[in-house]
């Protein structure tokens, strides 16, 4: 399997959040390597640099879909 990653942005409430205004988000593409992301996600970002409430993020999609695949920790249960 690729491993793809999206990238999204728009107008979020807090600048150090993730809280976004759904009305606003800006689906830039989903990529199959780092790479290719960072470099749309860098583009995104510094186009919007002036507006402090504009935030681009990647999403490292793979970790969502293979959550049990090599290389990825999962948090251990604490249950007992």
């Amino acid at each position: 399997m690729s491993k793809l990653h999206l990238v999204f942005g728009g107008h979020v409430k807090d600048p150090r959040g993730l809280d976004f205004d759904l009305k606003t988000l800006d689906l830039v593409g989903i990529y199959d390597s780092y790479a290719e992301a960072e470099e749309a996600w860098r583009g995104r970002a510094q186009r919007t640099v002036d507006d402090a409430e504009m935030k681009y993020v990647v999403v490292h999609l793979h970790r969502l879909l293979e959550p049990d695949a090599e290389g990825i920790a999962r948090p251990k249960s604490t249950a007992g």
